[in-house]
């Protein structure tokens, strides 16, 4: 599903939460609440599309012409009820105060289920407004992730110590991915290129969802939909689509799929095909390790969690890990640590988890 369908389904299904909650909010279940709300926080997409859809329903209501609107020049069907039949309620004073103050309630239930939901949200739909043309610098601190909308639609989502700098102009769109990781979900606009630009490397997508990780093994593209082009500068210089590769190459296509990594130093990897899924599961909150020490496992826990391991001796430290964790549970960590076949012992301090070896 691209950009297009996904923004066309947000609507379609804002339209639906709308009319399901306005219509009856008394006979709303809590089930469906629930899921309104699970829906909301889906995506930040959902939350903007709500709120327009109700601005164009409150503006609807405030039009006091209705009833001017001649339609039967146009003729009719006899299925229709001419909007002018609503004035009916008009010569009734207390009738169209009741009606009034109705629907004022509806709407304000609405509202207050809508902001009770995405609360979490209101950064998320500031950011879509004021995003885009000033060099906007977005960033996440330990443990949080965000999702922002840029102005031109595209949806960026950001891992926790992530730093972007974004800057659009009517002939370019550029993003500065000064630290961290993020993924990009790109509004398709052949004429106006989306341009990532991270360490030493330029990162160029039309319209495509791809993974940029400026890390210290390098820069690090997954692309999950579409095509990307990949080049690097030299030592000292700006990053620009175009730049010379390692082996006097052009610019490196990339499509769904495949991954390449830019070293700092060094000639650059060849392209791999991954499984996207398992290579971008960081942006659904999945922590995959393969064969990688336990140190470096830790510190990527780390980033994403407030309370805060620590090793207190280097064999342990040393220990490889194998597996797939969810990034905020650090207690099915621990426990894997424990059935992992080597005595250890776990205490908590004020400064968080120390994990050690007995008698260490």
């Amino acid at each position: 599903m691209d950009v297009n369908d996904r923004r066309a389904r947000a609507t379609h299904d804002a339209t639906q939460w709308w009319h399901r909650l306005s219509a009856a909010p008394t006979q709303v279940s809590k089930a469906d609440r629930e899921l309104f709300t699970q829906w909301l926080r889906e995506s930040p997409l959902h939350v903007a599309e709500f709120l327009r859809i109700a601005h164009v329903h409150d503006s609807l209501e405030r039009f006091k012409l209705w009833g001017e609107i001649d339609g039967d020049a146009a003729g009719v069907p006899d299925n229709v009820v001419p909007i002018g039949q609503a004035a009916e309620h008009e010569s009734d004073p207390v009738r169209g105060h009741e009606d009034e103050a109705r629907v004022e309630k509806v709407r304000s239930r609405v509202r207050i289920w809508a902001t009770a939901a995405s609360v979490c949200f209101v950064a998320i739909v500031a950011a879509w407004f004021a995003l885009g043309a000033r060099g906007d610098v977005i960033e996440t601190e330990l443990a949080e992730r965000r999702q922002v909308m840029l102005d031109d639609g595209t949806v960026v989502q950001l891992e926790p110590e992530t730093q972007l700098r974004v800057k659009f102009d009517e002939h370019l769109r550029h993003v500065t991915l000064e630290r961290g990781r993020a993924l990009f979900r790109v509004t398709k606009n052949a004429q106006r290129p989306f341009v990532v630009n991270a360490d030493n490397t330029s990162v160029r997508a039309v319209g495509t969802a791809f993974g940029v990780e400026n890390s210290k093994r390098g820069v690090v593209v997954t692309v999950a939909e579409g095509k990307v082009a990949v080049a690097r500068s030299e030592a000292g210089e700006a990053p620009s689509i175009g730049a010379s590769l390692a082996n006097n190459s052009t610019e490196i296509l990339l499509t769904a799929g495949q991954q390449l990594t830019v070293p700092t130093a060094g000639a650059v990897d060849p392209v791999r095909a991954v499984d996207t899924a398992r290579a971008l599961a960081w942006a659904d909150g999945q922590l995959v390790f393969e064969n990688e020490t336990l140190a470096d496992v830790i510190a990527e826990f780390n980033r994403y969690n407030r309370t805060q391991l620590r090793i207190s001796d280097g064999q342990l430290a040393g220990r490889k890990v194998s597996g797939v964790f969810d990034a905020t549970d650090t207690e099915t960590l621990l426990d894997f640590i424990r059935q992992s076949g080597t005595e250890v012992e776990i205490s908590q301090t004020d400064d968080g988890i120390v994990i050690r070896s007995p008698g260490r």
